[in-house]
């Protein structure tokens, strides 16, 4: 009903977990949402999963559901040349 007139549907990883992340992604969502310095928020309210998560596991997440991973600003502009521009130190 609605395609073509939504362009960007995110899931929420912080309250649903990597593993519905997943589901969710090979459902349609196109947005995984970033990484988390310290959520209170979605624990304090009772989810499980709001806990901070690096690039390379929201990465792992996209690979699993056979997404691309991008880095994107908020107008969905994607972010350096493969779409990657932040990494952990190893």
């Amino acid at each position: 009903m609605l395609q073509g007139e939504i362009d960007n549907i995110q899931l929420s990883w912080v309250k649903l977990g990597t593993q519905q992340a997943v589901t969710l992604l090979n459902a349609g969502c196109n947005d995984l949402g970033g990484t988390l310095m310290e959520e209170t928020i979605s624990r304090m309210a009772g989810a499980d999963h709001g806990t901070r998560q690096d690039p390379e596991t929201l990465r792992a997440i996209a690979e699993a559901a056979g997404r691309p991973a991008a880095e994107r600003s908020t107008d969905y502009t994607t972010i350096a040349p493969a779409g990657i521009r932040y990494r952990l130190p190893a």
